[in-house]
């Protein structure tokens, strides 16, 4: 990515290996336009209770898009061969229960794309089911497999139900808001369906983003639309005081920002913008197609828009270093090594148990981001913000003889993935008693201390 415009990448299977400076990738609707975005919000980020037996899968089923894409269908629910084996009974043939098998065989075949198609498909399945469950000699055994099929169908439902909505939707704007139900409900319920958890919608969300920027305004209202979730994050009486603050000070520069749906970046407006008419004093780029959803859509706005704050409160140079520019050498590296420590202190109470595996994955990456690189990290940043003069030859001088003694992207990173973590924990709904989130607030009272002054 461009050193010059970008603040943090997404992260996902694309994230590329160079570090990046932007935000990565449920929350409640603040725009009456968007009722069908309530729904998704509130459900979005609960963690699934219960974790289902898992079933063995053959991996090229299970897995398609990883090894390639000459397959012609797409699996989501177990497959039937599996579904046979994990209900196969000794010396039983399988004449009564065979309509679920055909049923599910038949749901294998449908293609990847027809969500309509495989949604319809689960009734003929969920019928199935339960006329087996009714016949008098169904076996118990049989019956327990039956009955894990059944909730896998109404978890999936969850899914197929809103795509299948989004796909007959001719408003692109509310086609997107269902796009975003069903990512969501596909984040939070993934891990309990075979096959969900290699299934992506970035195909349809991106197409749709295409769609909306065809109508004029329609953009800028779901960018709008974005900055109001965030505000009734702030509103909520569930978020947590520190959460408050934060989203507080960062949608008070709003005035100050223009915002764009593009690959996500925070930064001056540069002269051909103003040229264009853009008045503001910054450009806050933010991606509209998260893979995590609703959750790390607007844990990536939080962390740009903390960007803004930290070049308002600090005003050092558009690096927007996290320190006053007059610091000492001492002062700037005692708070790279208080913030490492804080990062090893969070990564220490980070439990895999309390948290979904791709929101571990997604913990770890921010945990990794203010430290990606080392030193020779920002000194990139500083060659290319110097490269296109965006900063003088004194400040890069300045820059590098801290770089020389060790300082690295916490002074520009920090504060950003800290903030976007807590909108993480408030939208996933973590107790606020989890040993991880009470360390990341405590943090985050601390480094907004800092921004402020204290």
């Amino acid at each position: 990515m461009k050193l010059d415009k970008k603040r943090e990448s997404a992260p996902s299977a694309r994230t590329s290996a160079v570090p990046q400076r932007e935000g990565d990738r449920s929350a409640i609707s603040a725009a009456r336009s968007f009722d069908s975005w309530h729904t998704a919000q509130q459900t979005m980020g609960n963690r699934a209770v219960g974790r289902m037996i898992e079933h063995t899968i053959s991996r090229k089923r299970e897995e398609p898009g990883r090894l390639g894409t000459e397959a012609p269908f797409v699996q989501r629910l177990i497959d039937a061969s599996s579904f046979k084996a994990e209900t196969k009974v000794k010396n039983r043939f399988r004449m009564k229960i065979k309509g679920v098998d055909k049923a599910l065989a038949n749901y294998g075949k449908i293609e990847k794309n027809n969500f309509a198609g495989r949604n319809a498909q689960l009734d003929v399945i969920r019928e199935a089911c339960n006329k087996y469950k009714a016949h008098p000699k169904a076996h118990p055994y049989r019956v327990a497999g039956v009955d894990r099929l059944l909730e896998q169908i109404v978890k999936e439902r969850r899914v197929l139900a809103p795509l299948s909505e989004a796909m007959a939707e001719a408003d692109p704007k509310k086609k997107f808001a269902k796009l975003c139900e069903g990512q969501d409900a596909l984040v939070e319920v993934k891990e309990d369906v075979p096959g969900l958890n290699n299934m992506s919608l970035d195909p349809e969300i991106s197409q749709c983003i295409g769609e909306i920027r065809a109508v004029p305004g329609a953009m800028e209202e779901l960018l709008q639309n974005e900055m109001d979730q965030l505000r009734a994050i702030m509103n909520d009486a569930d978020t947590p005081d520190i959460t408050k603050q934060i989203l507080a000070e960062a949608l008070g520069n709003a005035d100050q920002i223009h915002l764009e749906a593009l690959t996500p970046g925070a930064r001056f407006t540069n002269q051909k913008e103003k040229d264009r008419g853009i008045a503001e004093k910054y450009v806050v780029n933010h991606n509209m197609n998260a893979p995590g959803g609703s959750s790390e859509r607007l844990g990536s706005l939080a962390h740009e828009l903390t960007h803004v704050s930290i070049s308002e409160q600090f005003d050092n140079t558009a690096l927007f270093f996290a320190f006053d520019k007059d610091a000492s050498v001492d002062e700037v590296m005692n708070l790279v090594e208080k913030r490492r420590g804080d990062l090893d202190a969070l990564l220490a109470l980070l439990d895999p148990k309390d948290f979904t595996k791709e929101q571990v994955r997604l913990l770890n990456s921010k945990l990794a981001y203010p430290r990606k690189g080392g030193p020779a990290g920002v000194q990139r940043y500083i060659d290319s913000f110097y490269t296109s003069k965006k900063i003088t030859r004194e400040q890069k001088e300045k820059a590098e003889a801290l770089v020389a003694r060790g300082m690295d992207n916490t002074v520009i990173e920090f504060d950003t993935v800290i903030n976007q973590m807590l909108i993480y924990m408030q939208q996933w709904k973590t107790p606020q008693d989890n040993a991880f989130y009470a360390k990341l607030m405590e943090v985050a009272t601390e480094a907004q201390a800092h921004r402020m002054g204290g």
